[in-house]
């Protein structure tokens, strides 16, 4: 059965966004602020960096919509100095920023829900003639290779976590994230940090 260009990225990026929620699963919140080594970014800098990449494309670009401040944005942009982000207050808890981020999601995956195929091939970007599919492909694997620096960070600071590619079948997905929103909901009050 040929699977609809929506049912594709959906899924792909379904598949990475679960993959980047799992990856800080457990995690010790004075963990999340650490630097493992002096040019490397936070896990907090990292998950902020992926959920701003998402809330650009899925909220400011197609939908016009404002979840995250620039200034958050700003922050959690590729190119911010770590000087920059050393000096600067993070715009806001790590909690905070999740529960944000929840909300892009929610909101990012209901306009796809509601895209026809042939949206998914316009082109939303045209200074680089990128097409909404291929933005998503970008997203996903942007999340995907985030998500091994997570593992790496998390082995870095011992306290490992999960570190396999989990949830393609959504089936997986749906178990991965339950065990999810059990953990985060129990702690995030922990991370207010």
């Amino acid at each position: 059965m040929t699977q609809s260009l929506r049912s594709v990225a959906i899924n792909i990026l379904a598949t990475a966004e679960i993959n980047l929620l799992n990856s800080f699963i457990e995690i010790r919140p004075e963990d999340i602020q650490k630097q493992a080594l002096p040019e490397f970014n936070t896990i907090t800098w990292i998950i902020g960096h992926c959920f701003s990449h998402f809330h650009m494309v899925l909220c400011r670009t197609c939908q016009e919509s404002e979840i995250i401040s620039e200034e958050t944005v700003h922050y959690f942009r590729y190119g911010t100095t770590k000087e920059e982000i050393s000096t600067t207050d993070a715009p806001m808890t790590f909690a905070h920023l999740v529960e944000e981020y929840l909300k892009i999601s929610a909101s990012g995956f209901s306009y796809l829900q509601s895209l026809e195929d042939s949206h998914f091939e316009k082109v939303i970007f045209p200074e680089y003639n990128e097409t909404l599919l291929q933005s998503i492909q970008r997203i996903a694997l942007h999340f995907m290779g985030h998500t091994g620096q997570i593992v790496l960070l998390r082995r870095a600071l011992g306290k490992p976590g999960p570190s396999f590619v989990g949830g393609v079948q959504e089936s997986g997905r749906k178990k991965i994230r339950q065990e999810w929103e059990a953990w985060w909901y129990a702690k995030k009050a922990n991370f207010k940090i």
